[in-house]
């Protein structure tokens, strides 16, 4: 890989050195050019890494860079040339290959250097910031004169499934009791519904919910019921968050803050920047038995399959459950049905896929479904005990979650779902 870069730089540098050098005006900018400047959160591998010093509004007209232990001024133009080619090259480079392949420094009118590093580091935060990429929930303090408790939080079931065949991670499902409350269902249910409580519980309002409009395989027609896009638009707006989705953000953080011993766990609803527009962050789900089997297979994220990015030129690629600094891609699904009998199923079904062996959910109103947004899951139809018609809501919340306080070791740095019981079902791959 270095003989490749080595050999793009030398080519283009024999091309260029018979440019005519233009005076260089004071000050000048100069940059660093390294692996994680075009890679790990500054500018698209495909861009120009130039854009560095654009991105920091700070114009140039003329570069050094040290080629082979020589100087060689080039003008805007002619970087631009050579960082393309240099991008391509790097695209294939080792990821953890962070080594300097061109260096340089930038000088103030006084000749002073700064260190190149700095550049870096703003230039990361500002892409961070500009992307939203780690903006945390609306989600107020925990209130002492709140009438819930975490104490009310009852973990129902506790599974892994679905074991790494690299390494001992495997993914987890929990199931919460306590944590939504009777008003809380009420109220994240009229947001996805709001017409008659009676009339709602039997059959689905076709005034919000429209049939195709689910999607659960991104490119493909849905098949089940779906919000209608003016519901989802409500849904996800940027401008007035519904107070019912800040309560639900604020008790999920009080809950994952109490597994992890009290450590600040950031939330942040999953960023338009990570998979596009039409992956939105909040969805609802209402099968009915007259669906039929219609629902496929399908994951709600994965930080591994992210395509190119901003939230990819800053994280890079990665398995969940890394820890450090990338977040962990965790879904929360909320059973909203005022009633429900456990005989009529309905609930969500997990797939290991290793071993091809499943893991169901139950469902009961009010319930807390915590998953990692990268298990194999589907909708399942409820029976025909529930009626042809009556239709399972549920509401799902995508977020990327990460400790704000960090450790030395990395895998320290993971946020765990659920304590470790006696109880805890292991599926499939994760029994070995």
């Amino acid at each position: 890989m270095r003989l490749a870069v080595a050999t793009t730089l030398l080519a283009l540098y024999c091309t260029l050195q018979h440019a005519n050098p233009l005076k260089l005006p004071a000050p000048t900018q100069q940059i660093i050019i390294t692996k994680s400047a075009i890679s790990s959160g500054v500018t698209p591998s495909s861009l120009p890494p130039n854009l560095l010093v654009h991105s920091l509004d700070e114009p140039y007209s003329h570069v050094h860079l040290i080629v082979q232990n020589k100087k060689k001024k080039f003008t805007q133009r002619q970087l631009d040339e050579l960082s393309l080619e240099l991008a391509v090259t790097l695209d294939d480079t080792i990821p953890n290959d962070k080594s300097v392949l061109i260096t340089a420094s930038n000088i103030d009118p006084n000749n002073k250097p700064i260190d190149p590093k700095s550049i870096i580091k703003k230039a990361r935060t500002k892409h961070l910031k500009t992307h939203s990429l780690d903006t945390p929930m609306n989600t107020l303090p925990w209130p002492s004169s709140s009438p819930f408790s975490l104490s009310a939080c009852k973990i129902v079931e506790h599974a892994s499934i679905d074991k790494s065949p690299t390494d001992d991670d495997t993914s987890e499902i929990v199931s919460i009791d306590g944590l939504v409350c009777s008003s809380l269902r009420s109220s994240l249910l009229d947001l996805l519904s709001p017409s008659d409580v009676e009339k709602r519980e039997k059959k689905i309002d076709s005034i919000f919910w429209k049939k195709g409009a689910y999607d659960d395989v991104a490119g493909e027609d849905g098949k089940g019921y779906g919000l209608n896009d003016e519901m989802m638009i409500a849904l996800n707006s940027d401008n007035v968050e519904p107070s019912a989705i800040t309560e639900l953000g604020r008790r999920v953080k009080g809950y994952l803050e109490d597994v992890n011993d009290g450590c600040p766990i950031r939330l942040t609803k999953l960023p338009s920047s990570v998979f596009g527009p039409h992956v939105a962050p909040l969805g609802g789900n209402a099968p009915t038995h007259s669906d039929g089997s219609t629902f496929d297979w399908h994951i709600d994220g994965d930080p591994s399959l992210t395509p190119p990015g901003a939230f990819r030129d800053y994280y890079g690629l990665y398995n969940n459950r890394v820890g450090g600094d990338k977040p962990r891609f965790v879904s929360a699904l909320v059973y909203l049905n005022e009633d429900w009998k456990e005989e009529w199923e309905g609930g969500t079904e997990f797939l290991d896929l290793p071993s091809e062996e499943t893991y169901k959910t139950r469902v009961k109103p009010g319930r807390v479904v915590l998953l990692d947004s990268d298990i194999t899951h589907r909708v399942t139809t409820p029976n025909k005990l529930a009626g042809e018609d009556r239709p399972r809501y549920s509401i799902v919340l995508k977020l990327l979650i990460r400790k704000e306080r960090k450790t030395k070791k990395s895998e320290d740095n993971v946020v765990v779902l659920a304590r470790k019981t006696p109880d805890d079902k292991y599926i499939g791959s994760a029994k070995a």
